[in-house]
C-alpha cells in the first residue's frame, strides 16, 4: 500500500487539486468523481490499489479543493469541465490505461473518451446514465422536467431543493435504510456543503445544473463510442440509487454486450458505503485487463 500524495496543478487559470498514489510508471487509472463530492470519494481506493496501478483523482473545477479563476458562468458547463480535464491530462502527460467514471465525472469522462483525450484499455462506470429515460426514477425525470422550465423557475427550485444543506445531505443519504446510511461519512457531506458556500460556487453549480441537458444530447456520441471501441467494461451499480434503477445499468448492454455487471446493495455512493466490495471488484477486473 503506497502513500497518497496531494497536489495542485495550474490548469487554464484554475488551481486544480488532485490526489495520486502508486508508481507513476505503472498503468494509470483516472478517477472522476460525482456531484457534490470530490476526489475524496476515492480515498479508500487510492490506498488499496496503489501497489499495482498508478491512480490519479482530480477535483473537477468548482469541486473539492480546486480553486477556479475567472467568471463561473464562462467555465461551469460540462464542456468547460471537460476542457479543463483535457489540459490536466496533457499537463501531467497521463497515459490513461483505465478510467473510473461516476455521475458528473462520468459525463465529463464520456466527452474525454469520445474526443480521444483518453484512450483506455478498460473502462469502469458506476451509477451514471447514458440512455435517455431507461431505468429513470422520479427524481431523474424531475431533472429532465426542470430543463424545460424557465431559467428563473429552475434556478429557484435548485436553490430550494438541491443546493441547500438539506438537499446536499439527501444527495448522499438518499432514502437508504439506517444500516447503509450510517456508513456515509458525515465529513464528506460537510465538505460538499462548505464548498457550496465558497465565493462563486453557488452560481457555478447553478450554471452547471442548468447545462445538464448537454449530457443528454451527448448520449448518441458516447453510445457510438461504446460500440466502436468495444472496451472491456465493468458496470458497478448501487441498486438503491434514488435517480437510476438497475435497468439503467442493463441498458449499456445495447452497445457493450460483453460488459460485466456488479450489483451492490447500496445507493449512489458505493465508494462510501461499500468501498471494500468496490475495491475488490475493480482489482479483480483490472487484474484481468491491465496485468
Amino acid at each position: 500500500m503506497c502513500p497518497v500524495r496531494h497536489h495542485f496543478a495550474s490548469v487554464d487559470g484554475c488551481d486544480l487539486f488532485y490526489r495520486d498514489a502508486g508508481d507513476p510508471k505503472a498503468p494509470t487509472l483516472l478517477l472522476l468523481h460525482g456531484f457534490p463530492s470530490s476526489s475524496i470519494q476515492f480515498r479508500y481506493m487510492l490506498a488499496a490499489l496503489s501497489d499495482h496501478w498508478h491512480l490519479v483523482a482530480p477535483d473537477l473545477p468548482w469541486f473539492g479543493f480546486s480553486r477556479p479563476g475567472g467568471e463561473p458562468r464562462e467555465r461551469c458547463t460540462f464542456d468547460g469541465l471537460a476542457a479543463a480535464l483535457r489540459s490536466f491530462v496533457a499537463m501531467l502527460r497521463l497515459d490513461v490505461s483505465a478510467a473510473y467514471l461516476h455521475d458528473y465525472g462520468g459525463h465529463v469522462g464520456f466527452r474525454l473518451l469520445a474526443d480521444g483525450t483518453v484512450r483506455p484499455q478498460a473502462l469502469i462506470i458506476q451509477n451514471t446514465e447514458a440512455y435517455h429515460g431507461i431505468g429513470w426514477h422520479e427524481m431523474m425525470w424531475a431533472l429532465d422536467k426542470r430543463l424545460r422550465e424557465s431559467a428563473e423557475e429552475a434556478r429557484s427550485r435548485l436553490v430550494r431543493d438541491l443546493l441547500s444543506i438539506t438537499g446536499i445531505r439527501k444527495e448522499f443519504l438518499e432514502t437508504l435504510p439506517s444500516g447503509i446510511a450510517d456508513r456515509i461519512d458525515p465529513a464528506v457531506v460537510e465538505l460538499a456543503w462548505i464548498k457550496m458556500n465558497a465565493p462563486g460556487a453557488m452560481d457555478a453549480m447553478l450554471d452547471l445544473h442548468m447545462d445538464y441537458g448537454s449530457n443528454f444530447r451527448h448520449f448518441p456520441t458516447i453510445q457510438t463510442y461504446f460500440r466502436a471501441a468495444n472496451l472491456p467494461t465493468l458496470l458497478l451499480w448501487g441498486e438503491r440509487d434514488q435517480y437510476l434503477s438497475v435497468e439503467a445499468a442493463h441498458a449499456y448492454r445495447r452497445d457493450l454486450p460483453a460488459m460485466e455487471l456488479c450489483l451492490l446493495d447500496g445507493g449512489h455512493w458505493l465508494l462510501e458505503s461499500h468501498f471494500h466490495e468496490v475495491n475488490t471488484a475493480v482489482e479483480d477486473f483490472l487484474s484481468k485487463h491491465l496485468p
